[in-house]
């Protein structure tokens, strides 16, 4: 773990003796339960291949239109050399490859939580000698850091799913430095009912689920300034940015 994010620990964290280049466990088992649960096994389930599915075969389906979409959305953000940087949900980390050209990456400090632990230990494996890496296993719901810690904060896929959405933003609010562009994104409804219900790995996770971005907008506090939901690849995927 860098010294950057170990200062942005709470306090309580900072008695804890943590590895310099480990995944730091730090989840509150008070939220993995209910939709938490499950979806944390089914990406460590999926953590070995998820990869390689969206690289090939979403190459062969959807051609570069992904790849169009998540640098799209990583341009929203307000990027600058020697940021320190939280991304919520980071998966096997694929949004790092779509940092700016003009950003010196190794001068940023990036801190990425997952509740998967399979999906961390992909994203280490792949990044960690590109990045000023630290991960963290924890729910976005209770992250561990103190208020107003991060140059910039952004969440892709996931919170559709989160036991508790509201608290989830919130707590990217919470420790985002005062007036930090902050993105929140994920699968519109449309996505989920054409494409993760019908195919065979996916639809026992979600036949019964239904997304209502109305809601999801609702959540969002209604003192961010400068809040814009923008609906991308051809209705596919919603990304709503904001400022604290």
């Amino acid at each position: 773990m860098t010294n950057e994010v170990l200062r942005a620990l709470k306090d309580e964290y900072q008695r804890v003796e943590l590895s310099n280049n480990e995944i730091q466990n730090l989840i509150n088992n008070d939220y993995l339960k209910d939709d938490n649960e499950k979806y944390m096994k089914m990406y460590n389930w999926m953590s070995r291949g998820y990869d390689l599915v969206e690289t090939i075969g979403g190459k062969l389906i959807y051609g570069n239109q992904v790849n169009q979409m998540r640098q799209e959305m990583i341009n929203k953000l307000e990027w600058t050399d020697n940021a320190l940087v939280l991304n919520v949900s980071i998966g096997t980390g694929k949004d790092l490859e779509y940092i700016p050209k003009h950003i010196d990456k190794k001068s940023l400090t990036i801190c990425g939580i997952d509740i998967s632990a399979g999906m961390l230990k992909r994203c280490k494996k792949k990044f960690n000698q590109k990045f000023n890496l630290s991960l963290l296993r924890c729910c976005a719901e209770d992250l561990p850091f103190k208020d107003n810690s991060f140059d910039i904060v952004f969440h892709v896929g996931g919170i559709n799913f989160f036991n508790d959405k509201q608290k989830a933003i919130e707590e990217m609010i919470r420790v985002a430095k005062e007036n930090t562009r902050i993105l929140i994104a994920d699968e519109t409804n449309d996505f989920i009912e054409k494409q993760y219900k019908k195919r065979n790995i996916t639809k026992k996770y979600y036949n019964d689920k239904t997304i209502d971005l109305n809601e999801i907008e609702q959540l969002i506090p209604t003192t961010v300034k400068e809040k814009k939901t923008d609906i991308l690849w051809n209705g596919k995927f919603y990304c709503i940015t904001f400022r604290k």
